[in-house]
């Protein structure tokens, strides 16, 4: 009985860390990603939350169980790190990760062509002209910050690569 039990706390275990780490795997940045893997990363995402907290309750009963009936400091090791593992997965099933990795500018500073001295003429630029107002994002730049935050002609403007 200890077998099966332990055996359901270890998949438990390993669907929750799943749940979080597919998603981050398949939608990673400068990586091409296709429709299926999108969708599948974009589901899981949706549901991880509420499973991994469901895991969490599941598996952490599972765990106290199993920790009654455990002698030995092996067996303690592997539940206490199954716990944290569900712990860490259902934390995690609820941060945007890629806010981690891209850090929004939000107050850019503009300078005009004649002063731009940290873009070549060969530098790629996302360019936007807007109510007879041009801006140029420079693709080096955007590919750190993601996002930048802007108004052009008055109008609030959100420029992503």
């Amino acid at each position: 009985m200890h077998r099966l039990k332990f055996s359901a706390l270890i998949i438990i275990t390993l669907t929750s860390f799943l749940l979080v780490f597919v998603p981050a795997y398949l939608i990673r940045p400068f990586v091409p990603q296709n429709a299926r893997d999108l969708t599948i990363a974009y589901f899981l995402r949706s549901i991880s939350p509420w499973m991994t907290l469901g895991l969490v309750l599941v598996g952490g009963l599972l765990a106290i169980n199993l920790w009654r009936a455990s002698r030995s400091r092996i067996a303690s090791g592997i539940l206490s790190s199954a716990i944290l593992i569900l712990l860490v997965s259902a934390v995690l099933s609820r941060q945007n990760h890629f806010e981690w990795m891209f850090r929004p500018m939000r107050t850019p500073n503009f300078v005009t062509v004649s002063k731009a001295t940290h873009v070549s003429d060969s530098d790629m630029v996302l360019g936007v002209r807007l109510s007879g107002e041009t801006r140029a994002y420079p693709v080096r730049i955007m590919a750190y910050h993601h996002l930048v935050n802007d108004a052009i002609a008055n109008e609030p403007l959100v420029v992503t690569y």
